[in-house]
């Protein structure tokens, strides 16, 4: 007896995706077989998705999409079009992000819908993978060490780049991170370098005052709007989206962790570490309820590894060592309450001004991720 025939393959279909937390969740199907790969924590993420709970729709429009084939999904990924950036860039980019697919075929459908998304609402140029904006997820894994990422930082196999590239897709900008470990760390002499610099420059550095944490996220966010104002990719955030921002990652922050930089009791500079949350949510598989958030909170409480995700210094007090300082301040304390591992990430692949103090301490590149782009002309 002859097997039935089977029907013929449909055809892939790209449609919108209304459902946050269930587009983050797709994530987990592209990965069953990766020990990499860190789940998203989807009841926690999906606000940023969220045109209701976001500020950031309030400049930007947005759509989330999935492709499908026989009712299976094979790919995601999400559009931008951000006024903020338009206007403050004076050009017009669309962003892809989210980006997942199985096979190159699948990739060239949706970067094409990707790329006929933004195009339709203005843009001349698509650029990705970027998660809504570069203050988000963004950049493709496209070389380092093995490993987990560690939080905020992208995961994806290294089949992404070539399908990404094969649509026309030309690396725009590489972002690296930084590793340094406490014993990699040559602490007498980088102590004395610090005093000196401290001297130098009359800086002093100081813990945020979590008691008074809205109030310090005004400093921080004034700091941040003129710090970066230069930096390729650069957006800058609305005073509302910054907050909103900070309030959702002071529910892990550290304050040994948190610090600014002062010259004659004003603000000059910041640093923004955290503990590497990814850990926990790998521990309990992403989910919180019913019992994951025992697994998460001991995880989390274990872990002793921190990222630094933002240090900055404004452009007068640049060339000083107030970076190095702040670095030091991260480092050390961070020591005293467990943590002996550090990420610094991204930074730009050309910001030596960046990048040589990190390796003067002892930091070294260790992945690296790629922002690409094409035009739409």
């Amino acid at each position: 007896m002859t097997a039935p025939e089977k029907g013929p393959r449909q055809r892939l279909e790209i449609r919108p995706f209304a459902h946050p937390a269930r587009f983050l969740e797709l994530q987990r199907g592209f990965y069953r077989n990766d020990p990499n790969f860190v789940p998203p924590m989807a009841s926690a993420e999906a606000w940023q998705l969220d045109p209701r709970k976001n500020p950031f729709f309030r400049h930007a429009d947005v759509g989330l999409f999935a492709a499908f084939v026989d009712g299976r999904c094979v790919g995601r990924i999400s559009t931008t079009r951000d006024r903020v950036h338009d206007e403050f860039h004076g050009d017009r980019v669309g962003f892809f992000g989210h980006f997942e697919a199985i096979d190159g075929a699948t990739t060239q459908a949706l970067v094409d819908h990707a790329a006929a998304w933004c195009r339709a609402r203005g843009a001349d140029e698509l650029r990705g993978p970027v998660d809504l904006s570069t203050n988000n997820r963004c950049g493709l894994l496209v070389e380092g060490q093995p490993g987990p990422p560690i939080l905020m930082m992208p995961h994806n196999p290294p089949s992404y780049a070539g399908w990404l590239e094969a649509t026309g897709l030309a690396k725009a900008k590489d972002l690296l991170a930084l590793w340094g470990t406490s014993d990699g760390l040559d602490k007498p002499r980088i102590g004395k370098l610090v005093d000196h610099l401290a001297r130098r420059s009359s800086a002093t550095v100081r813990r945020l005052d979590m008691r008074a944490f809205d109030r310090e996220c005004e400093v921080l966010w004034r700091l941040y709007e003129k710090i970066w104002e230069k930096n390729w990719g650069f957006v800058p955030m609305p005073r509302d989206e910054f907050l909103a921002q900070a309030r959702d990652l002071k529910k892990v922050a550290n304050p040994a962790l948190l610090h600014i930089a002062e010259v004659a009791g004003e603000p000059i500079a910041f640093a923004v570490a955290l503990p590497d949350v990814n850990v926990a949510t790998k521990a309990c598989n992403g989910r919180l309820f019913p019992f994951g958030w025992w697994k998460f909170l001991s995880a989390l409480k274990a872990t002793h590894v921190l990222r630094v995700l933002t240090l900055g210094v404004l452009p007068e007090y640049r060339s000083k060592g107030i970076d190095m300082l702040l670095m030091h301040r991260v480092m050390t304390d961070g020591e005293s309450v467990g943590f002996h591992a550090c990420e610094a990430s991204w930074i730009l692949e050309d910001n030596r001004a960046m990048l040589g103090p990190l390796e003067t301490m002892g930091f070294r590149p260790w992945r690296r991720y790629r922002i690409y782009s094409k035009s739409l002309r």
